[in-house]
């Protein structure tokens, strides 16, 4: 080896950091699935490549009673104690929704996702790992990467410009369109509007990062990252400089743990370039309280998720920075930039039986073509009638329905036309009073599940004190200790009725309703933790409970009947043997 290259060598790697890691790695030769799917799951969904490589997707649900059906999610850092960072991400609501229904999706895709989701979400895809060298030169390159492949093939893609992101996913798509078109998802009775992709929105991207409905939204909310279950640090899900870390470039995809979503590389590695433009978070006063939302001005685009080169804060869900397409150099690319691929479809598709859904969902009905209301009438056909028809009213009838039925009877079309402005006027109104009372619906089983919960601590709570009990020996002290207990057994009396008084409430609620919240509920409580596995089964004796409400009545669900589902067998025979 020359001596000049010698001494450049040792020159890097005495330069390094001790202990870094990433681009100074052996390079050593590796199975070519380590460049698309290291880590494979069940759940995967697939997409083919050229040169017999894969994409490998995740389902991101977003619960949803209809097309037009989005819902609330919180963006930006919660604990952030950085104000100079105050009109990056402080946080603000935004919505978050997908243009897939389950009936849109490859036959083996539908395999991958659980029965009762059907046709209680919609559904975007985002990328499991960042786009790796290998799948890019695969698109990209007019010969195929060698193989067997390296380390260097499996790293994420870096240093590309905007420009170049959207080449990779406009030959990617026209190369799946011309060989694989039954691959991608595909509106019903419609095969010209297929999926496509794309840079995920901020949005999409955010909420995928925090684990999606595989996580409480108690903590989707509150929190600023995902749930660590059973590891001790962010460091076991992401790719940053920490004290005992340090890089000095991306590993290959996949070398960390998933989050929630089995989503990798969501933190550090590489930021990823999303679609969304950079806005500021600037606060806004809404009724008597002060919330923010995202400034007018629209600048670059958005990073997310940071990268090796930043730390811990920087990695965090919520952050946001901005980068310009462009500076004084050109074409703006970065060295520990990359991006992942979201797959997604045109919310409009000429698909008959969607437009019509959509139709509905808007104006409240469909017109058909002996639709008295589709029907123009002319000032001289007016002249010939008479008379208006009478109108029986329902008086428990939705208003928009009431309405309607006045306008088909009525003979003036400006009396009519007067009428349908005030139509679409109630209709606003009741759409958004039904989409509230949805939320207030799942707000109202998820204060169950914890009144389930409160009730369970309440009985652990009554076999410490009886045990506690047995240890005492001084008459006045037992005393004061079986009053306790019989105030607890008091207080477990009093939050069990008020339970039972809540159950006869929720049995007023249509059943699709609660089996479609009950689906989401089961989806962000899936993990292994205590917590979890609770409220998997407050659930279930929460439906157990208000089957028989309905079939019975609350009369015939005694609180004795609750406790024997929900506290421990040897803390209930403790509380009825103080009865």
């Amino acid at each position: 080896m020359p001596l000049a290259l010698v001494l450049l060598l040792t020159a890097f790697f005495l330069a390094a950091p001790a202990g870094a890691e990433g681009l100074r790695r052996a390079n050593q030769d590796l199975s070519p699935d380590k460049a698309w799917n290291p880590v494979a799951h069940e759940a995967d969904l697939i997409l083919p490549m050229p040169c017999e490589g894969l994409m490998i997707f995740r389902a991101a649900a977003v619960p949803a009673r209809g097309l037009l059906y989005d819902k609330k999610v919180f963006m930006g850092v919660r604990a952030n104690n950085d104000s100079d960072r105050e009109l990056y991400e402080h946080a603000y609501e935004s919505y978050i929704s997908g243009p897939f229904t389950y009936r849109d999706l490859p036959a083996d895709w539908q395999k991958g996702l659980k029965a009762q989701e059907k046709d209680s979400f919609l559904y975007y895809f985002l990328g499991k790992y960042e786009v790796s060298v290998w799948q890019w030169q695969a698109v990209m390159d007019d010969v195929c990467p060698k193989r067997p492949i390296n380390e260097d093939l499996a790293r994420p893609v870096s240093s590309v410009t905007w420009l170049q992101m959207q080449e990779f996913m406009h030959k990617y798509t026209i190369w799946l369109l011309e060989n694989h078109k039954d691959s991608l998802p595909c509106y019903v009775d419609n095969d010209k509007d297929v999926a496509f992709l794309r840079l995920p929105t901020e949005e999409e991207w955010e909420f995928a990062a925090r684990g999606g409905l595989n996580v409480p939204e108690e903590h989707r909310n509150q929190e600023d990252f995902h749930p660590l279950g059973d590891k001790r640090s962010r460091a076991d899900f992401g790719v940053f400089q920490t004290a005992e870390k340090k890089y000095d470039g991306p590993l290959p995809i996949g070398s960390r743990n998933p989050n929630p979503l089995q989503l990798f590389d969501m933190a550090g590695n590489v930021k990823e370039l999303v679609q969304s433009s950079f806005q500021f978070s600037i606060p806004e006063m809404r009724g008597n309280a002060a919330s923010r939302r995202l400034h007018g001005s629209s600048g670059g685009l958005v990073v997310k998720g940071g990268s090796y080169a930043g730390g811990e804060s920087e990695v965090l869900p919520g952050r946001r920075d901005e980068v310009a397409l462009f500076n004084e150099s050109g074409p703006v690319k970065m060295k520990d930039l990359g991006f992942r691929l979201a797959l997604s479809g045109i919310n409009t598709p000429a698909s008959a039986s969607r437009l019509r859904e959509l139709k509905k969902e808007s104006t409240g009905f469909i017109p058909e073509k002996n639709d008295p209301q589709s029907q123009v009438k002319t000032q001289a056909d007016s002249k010939l009638e008479s008379k208006d028809d009478a109108v029986k009213i329902n008086p428990a009838g939705k208003l928009a329905s009431e309405l309607e039925k006045i306008m088909a009877a009525t003979a003036s079309p400006l009396v009519r036309s007067n009428l349908e402005q005030y139509r679409r006027m109630v209709l606003d109104y009741e759409k958004a009073l039904e989409r509230e009372q949805d939320g207030a619906l799942l707000n109202k089983l998820r204060s169950l599940l914890y009144q389930i919960e409160a009730l369970r601590s309440i009985g652990v709570r009554f076999a410490f004190l009886d045990k506690s009990l047995k240890e005492i020996k001084d008459t006045q002290s037992r005393r004061k200790f079986l009053d306790t207990m019989e105030e607890y057994k008091a207080v477990l009396t009093n939050n069990t009725n008020n339970y039972k008084n809540e159950l006869v409430e929720l049995a007023r609620a249509a059943q699709a309703d609660i089996e479609r919240h009950s689906a989401s509920l089961f989806s962000e409580y899936k993990g292994r933790d205590l917590h979890s596995q609770h409220m998997r089964e407050n659930l279930d004796n929460l439906r157990k409970h208000l089957e028989q409400v309905k079939r019975k009545g609350a009369g015939n669900l005694s609180k004795e009947d609750i406790w024997r589902d929900v506290i421990y067998e040897g803390t209930l025979k403790i509380i009825q043997g103080r009865g």
